[in-house]
């Protein structure tokens, strides 16, 4: 507590001593390493599918704090609440299971459950978030489904920069942000630190305690103002070390760590620790023009505790703590035959391990629940074909293994191996109109949950996931000022893993649905209206089945639109705003403790807005803020979970 109170204090002060120190221009660059595929380049292989981008400047004009706000505004990606309380997201259709993220290249999750939540990673560090949808390079590995969202943090710049920044909300809401870069001949460093405090966010002033706890969730007791269980307490480091000695030789060590602890609403849960750090080293060599070769290093540590705040004699866990880690590499080679050819070779390796153990009562001794373990590997080829100026192709392929290790007491499944082709093709109509079409075969293996849990269902006998998914769109320039999109997507699912009830089993198993599919619509538009003034618009149609069960896949919104304005006046003043529209999505109820029932979610709108004035005039250079989201103080809830009422943020920034 002591430390809490003491913390802004010391904030505050930097915020006041650091005008004082020489003013260098602000040059943090995007960490191309930290890529697998350059979307800069423009390679023939982004090109044939949908990509989209989100740039430090749209994670700053939409006030996004952790990852997950800064993806809320994606077409085709819709971000919710849910289970332990974490913020997860789906791409087209597919779950965050489905998906692989990426920080700078190197896979993160829980390695249990195989998913990470969003909220728990901040945006500070962060140059660039890319989300790479259908077909994606075959050289990201197994695991793609649904997508790859690649995570890409700072660099230092070509000169030396220091960035400080404090913001302020309602319940104690404190989050800090500083860090320092700067070359040092043929080296060059960053150093970033966050942290973020608070108490709880509010429900908004129309929640009724009866209402919720009679229509949507058992677990329900709070009796409004602000949500029990929503506080937390956060620190994020991160570090990164460069050398390049010249322009062909690259060598960068990457630090990110987290140590967390939060509450879960409506669970009676709190995470007295949530700690998750990664150590990565990656080298690139340009042999001659021809030839360039890459490797990455890594390993990623989860450790967590969760702790059942309102204990009885129950028949579950008061206590139960994960110990995991990931262990892998990549390996590539980029063979540039001009139009030619431009071959890539790839192969990587992760190692996950999970390691459980649970205290049945308070006071009780710690005991061994469980040792896991899986191995995971992946050889792609995939070449582009630049035919002519207005035709170009890509073609690869992927043999992706699976090789289950250790699972405790249980049966070790046998290994499996998937071969995953792709194509596509890119159509230059006009150096404004841009066709593109692909297909690919994507595989998903099991999570070691879903495979051996014995508390919610695990099945040794799972498939993997398998899904051929088809794309084609359009891309146009109407003027210097005007662009839009469109994407058509279908994806054919074949051995979906769902959990529910199978003949011959007490409880709920995870078991394989004969076929799925996913149809959807994406749309875009992006128009400068003014020189200071700039609207994006963007719609996602969605039309998921179950073939066998004839139902819409959960929590899959069939209508999600997005609209996002921002104007700029010329004494500094930025005005920005966000518009968001989810309509008709289904969820599971919970009615009593594994007694679920099929619901239809409430349609919502949401409206956020951020007020910025530079500090230039005062011969600062830095930046004042306000931010409210939820404008219309709207009562809704996301998966059964209820959301945020209005709330506020305020604050400073200042770069030197």
């Amino acid at each position: 507590m002591n430390t809490r109170l003491f913390t802004p204090l010391v904030w505050v002060c930097l915020l006041a001593l650091l005008p004082a120190m020489p003013s260098f221009a602000a040059d943090s660059e995007v960490f191309s390493l930290g890529e697998v595929i350059v979307t800069g380049e423009q390679q023939v292989v982004n090109l044939a599918t949908t990509v989209t981008e989100v740039t430090a400047e749209d994670i700053e004009q939409r006030g996004a704090r952790n990852v997950a706000e800064a993806l809320e505004q994606l077409p085709g990606v819709d971000v919710q609440k849910g289970g332990k309380g974490q913020s997860y997201v789906s791409i087209r259709g597919f779950e965050q299971g489905d998906l692989k993220i990426l920080i700078d290249g190197v896979p993160v999750y829980e390695q249990y459950f195989r998913s990470i939540d969003l909220d728990q990673l901040p945006v500070d560090s962060i140059a660039k978030i890319t989300v790479t949808k259908g077909a994606s390079s075959v050289l990201y590995g197994a695991n793609t489904m649904g997508g790859v969202i690649n995570i890409i943090t700072k660099k230092a710049g070509s000169k030396p920069s220091a960035t400080v920044s404090g913001a302020w909300g309602d319940y104690d809401t404190q989050h800090y942000g500083v860090s320092f870069s700067a070359p040092a001949g043929p080296f060059n460093y960053r150093l970033g630190y966050t942290y973020r405090h608070s108490n709880g966010w509010r429900l908004s002033s129309d929640y009724d305690e009866d209402h919720w706890a009679a229509q949507y969730s058992s677990y329900t007791q709070d009796d409004g103002g602000a949500m029990d269980d929503t506080g937390y307490l956060m620190h994020n480091f991160n570090a990164k070390f460069g050398f390049e000695p010249s322009d062909n030789t690259k060598l960068y060590l990457t630090l990110d760590v987290n140590d967390n602890e939060k509450g879960i609403p409506s669970r009676n849960w709190y995470f007295e620790d949530w700690k998750q750090w990664q150590v990565s080293l990656v080298g690139e060599q340009r042999i001659n023009d021809v030839l360039r070769v890459k490797a990455r290093a890594y390993y990623v540590d989860h450790e967590d505790t969760l702790r059942d705040t309102d204990w009885t004699d129950r028949s579950w866990f008061y206590k139960s703590a994960y110990d995991n880690y990931t262990i892998g590499g990549e390996a590539q080679a980029f063979m540039d035959f001009s139009d030619l050819s431009f071959l890539k070779v790839g192969f990587s390796f992760l190692r996950d391990n999970c390691q459980q153990e649970e205290m049945e009562a308070p006071g009780a001794s710690w005991e061994d629940t469980g040792e896991y373990e899986s191995d995971t590997y992946s050889l792609g080829v995939e070449d582009e074909i630049k035919v002519n100026d207005w035709l170009a192709f890509t073609v690869g392929a992927s043999y992706d293994y699976f090789d289950p290790r250790e699972s405790d007491d249980q049966p070790v499944p046998d290994s499996i191996g998937s071969f995953n082709p792709q194509a596509g093709v890119v159509v230059t109509l006009s150096d404004s109109t841009l066709l593109h079409g692909s297909v690919g075969k994507k595989i998903r293996f099991p999570h070691l949950k879903e495979l051996y849990s014995e508390a919610t269902g695990g099945n040794p006998d799972l498939d993997p996931q398998e899904t051929i998914a088809y794309e084609v769109g359009v891309t146009q320039q109407f003027s210097d000022a005007v662009n839009g999109s469109v994407a058509i997507f279908y994806n054919d699912i074949k051995d979906l893993i769902v959990k529910g009830e199978v003949a011959g089993y007490d409880d709920d198993i995870y078991y394989n649905v004969g076929n799925a599919n996913i149809f959807g619509v994406e749309a875009t538009l992006g128009a400068d209206i003014t020189d200071r003034f700039w609207v994006g618009i963007n719609y996602t149609y969605l039309n998921t089945e179950d073939e066998e069960t004839n139902k819409e896949l959960e929590e899959r919104p069939r209508h999600r639109a997005n609209l996002d304005a921002r104007y700029r006046f010329p004494f500094g003043l930025s005005i920005s705003s966000q518009l968001s529209i989810t309509d008709r999505q289904f969820y599971s109820k919970e009615v009593a403790r594994r007694n679920y029932e099929w619901t239809e979610n409430d349609d919502f709108v949401l409206l956020n807005a951020r007020v910025e004035q530079s500090l230039e005039a005062w011969k600062i250079t830095g930046k004042a803020f306000l931010e409210v989201n939820n404008i219309t103080d709207r009562d809704y809830t996301e998966g059964g979970d209820l959301m945020p009422g209005r709330n506020f943020m305020a604050g400073l920034n200042f770069t030197y």
